[in-house]
């Protein structure tokens, strides 16, 4: 498999559980740590004493949720795009997607 098949492989032939366990898990894996790490980081600043920190923290983890949230979906989205764009054959669309989405 040369280079270029290895890239096009998950979005060409791979099953379509393989497909979606490839995708999705890194992104599940990351919003774990960013959970675990705001529970660290509430402790840390909890034991502070002082409610208007720890407050604070309640109002920004919101807001880095909705932030992450939706660079997720333009990751996905993105990638969806490309793998029906390589399911049509359009090879030149795929290219235009992946530089949009900046993908390697």
């Amino acid at each position: 498999m040369n280079k270029s098949n290895g890239r096009t492989y998950l979005f060409e032939s791979a099953p379509v559980s393989k497909a979606v366990w490839t995708m999705a898990l890194p992104t599940v894996i990351t919003q774990l740590i960013n959970i675990v790490y705001n529970f660290a980081d509430t402790w840390y600043v909890g034991r502070t004493a002082n409610p208007a920190m720890v407050a604070t923290l309640g109002v920004c983890f919101p807001i880095y949720v909705i932030m992450a949230a939706a660079a997720n979906l333009f990751g996905i989205g993105g990638s969806s795009m490309i793998s029906r764009s390589l399911g049509q054959k359009k090879v030149e669309k795929a290219r235009q997607l992946r530089q949009c989405f900046r993908i390697p």
